[in-house]
């Protein structure tokens, strides 16, 4: 992730005043390491953090950063998949003024007002994550991925840069297209990318290569190629440690890993999950934001204990993989408005059977009066420039799978997967390498509809060279599996087809086995009174309702941000 900060004005700030917030700024973000570089001049102030490993594990094609001091021209391009989140604040501390930088720590601690934007809290039980531009505080955004932010003598632009294509522009153009050529021209640029990202890593010094699956998936793929790649090429064995997590009772989440790790000649590190307070305070920590699922705790209590245990500082995952290859839910995206568009998806990600028509009336009442009328006096994520555009785009997808995938790779892929792996990753001074994620190839893999059929011709194939396309066939094959009927849960997020990383991580957590402490104290109705944001009626209802078995994500989302609140001392 890139680590960096600054403030740009239009007015001739002295140099030692951008010097003194740049510093506070640099503060938060020098704790993930890096050689700090900073820049002044009057008026404007630029501090970043180089890591020559985080550039080889996640190196991009395109310029992520312009800075002209002479034409007071800033640019910044967040890559299509979601890679390098850049918050910013605008016309603070004065009018024409942009703070930018890749945490929100960092511009809290240049003095921009803590406030909890709710608007954002509903996104989050809408959507089960909070989608850009909006973050969980006042007057914070962050630039969407595929966007370009631009500030120019005191103005700022944020307009779309990259986006996928999951059509032909016209029917002569999809005529003219061979479908044997096409799969074949998709495969190899899929094997391309995956050989580029193996050299990458392979040119990296001797160290662990921490691997995250359960054994199966993307990841798992990726570390396949990478050894094969280091005994052709070098005539050596990488150093892998295959990392799994399970909780009590899942022990055969670790088998298939044990297995990878035994074909692979690498350690393997069983991790056990534990539902313990620190894990919870560190995660919501780093991502700086409310959620409505237990996988990020689970995400950061892997990578922690892994770092921990190799000293390792390279993460390969299989993000990305998922939202390319897997198939729509079977409730087809086929409204024509585009407030039910959302609707349905959003409904859809919190697993609904698809023979019930979603309803926002649906959603569980969890706000205080006084929240309900803020609520309705304020903006909701769906009347943002963003969020219209993307409805805009994906209404004029011809099917219902282009529909899904494009407001998943728009939405889900960057605002949930990337981000949180990044922030956490970040966390405990990780490097992730997720070779799905990269724009490049998934701007390939976006358009391939859900016809698993052609990718099995594609992978029959005898030629010794062609080894390779087969087994990325035999995985794209894989990923076609169809979901269980009337269940598409939003927790299946990472790497494997059937079982992944992330649902073998959140299928045993507990808000109950939390620290008992800490869960009184926060959920407390003293607590949620000085919150004034949440009902303590819903919240012990939503208690009953956990006890035995799974954990409401309403409650999810009512603990984490009665921990944010807390953490962060913001108030509404």
């Amino acid at each position: 992730m890139a680590i960096l900060a600054g403030w740009l004005s239009k007015q001739a700030i002295p140099e030692a005043i951008i010097e003194e917030r740049l510093l506070r700024m640099a503060a938060v973000l020098e704790q993930h390491g890096g050689e700090r570089a900073m820049v002044l001049q009057p008026g404007a102030g630029l501090v970043t953090f180089a890591d020559p490993l985080a550039s080889l594990g996640t190196q991009q094609n395109t310029t992520l950063l312009d800075w002209l001091p002479g034409q007071h021209t800033f640019v910044y391009r967040r890559p299509l998949t979601g890679w390098h989140p850049l918050y910013y604040v605008q016309d603070w501390p004065e009018p024409g003024d942009l703070l930018f930088a890749s945490e929100i720590k960092a511009l809290l601690a240049a003095g921009v007002p803590c406030r909890l934007f709710l608007p954002a809290l509903k996104a989050v039980q809408r959507y089960g994550f909070l989608p850009a531009p909006w973050t969980a505080f006042t007057g914070i955004e962050v630039v969407p991925a595929g966007s370009l932010l631009r500030w120019q003598q005191g103005r700022t632009l944020v307009r779309e840069l990259y986006d996928y294509r999951l059509a032909p522009s016209d029917a002569t153009e999809a005529r003219r297209e061979g479908v044997s050529d096409r799969w074949t021209a998709i495969l190899s640029e899929l094997d391309q990318v995956l050989r580029a990202q193996c050299e990458r890593l392979l040119s990296l010094p001797a160290a662990p290569l921490l691997v995250f699956t359960a054994g199966t998936g993307a990841a798992a793929l990726s570390a396949e190629l990478l050894s094969w790649a280091a005994q052709q090429e070098l005539g050596t064995i990488p150093i892998l440690q295959v990392a799994t997590l399970a909780f009590p009772g899942q022990r055969r989440a670790y088998a298939a890993a044990e297995a990878l790790a035994e074909r692979l000649k690498a350690a393997a590190l069983a991790i056990r999950g534990v539902d313990a307070p620190e894990y919870w305070l560190a995660t919501l920590d780093a991502l700086e934001a409310p959620c409505a699922h237990t996988f990020p705790l689970a995400l950061h209590q892997a990578l922690h204990t892994a770092k921990v245990e190799s000293g390792g500082r390279l993460a390969l995952v299989g993000l990305g993989a998922r939202p390319l290859l897997a198939p729509p839910p079977s409730f087809p995206l086929t409204s024509q408005e585009s407030t039910e568009l959302l609707q349905c998806y959003g409904a859809l990600l919190r697993g609904r059977p698809s023979r019930h028509q979603p309803h926002l009336d649906e959603e569980p009442q969890l706000w205080t009066p006084e929240a309900v009328r803020s609520l309705a006096e304020g903006p909701t994520w769906e009347e943002t420039r963003h969020a219209r555009r993307l409805v805009r785009k994906a209404l004029a997808l011809p099917q219902s799978w282009q529909r899904w995938r494009y407001l998943d790779l728009h939405l889900r892929l960057p605002d949930l997967l990337l981000v949180t792996a990044q922030q956490l990753a970040a966390f405990d001074q990780l490097t992730l390498a997720a070779p799905f994620a990269l724009p490049e190839l998934a701007e390939a893999l976006a358009p391939l509809p859900p016809a698993h059929k052609r990718l099995g011709l594609a992978a029959q194939t005898s030629d010794e060279s062609q080894s390779q396309k087969r087994v990325l066939a035999m995985l794209l094959h894989s990923y076609y599996r169809a979901p269980v009927r009337g269940a598409w849960p939003a927790t299946a997020l990472l790497s494997a087809p059937s079982h992944s990383l992330a649902a073998e991580m959140t299928g045993a957590v507990s808000l109950s086995s939390v620290s008992r402490d800490l869960l009184a104290e926060t959920l407390a109705p003293r607590a949620l009174a000085q919150t004034g944001i949440f009902l303590p009626q819903a919240v012990e209802a939503l208690k009953e309702r956990s006890r035995g078995g799974s954990v409401p994500r309403e409650l999810v989302l009512i603990f984490t941000t009665q921990l944010l609140c807390k953490l962060f001392g913001a108030t509404l």
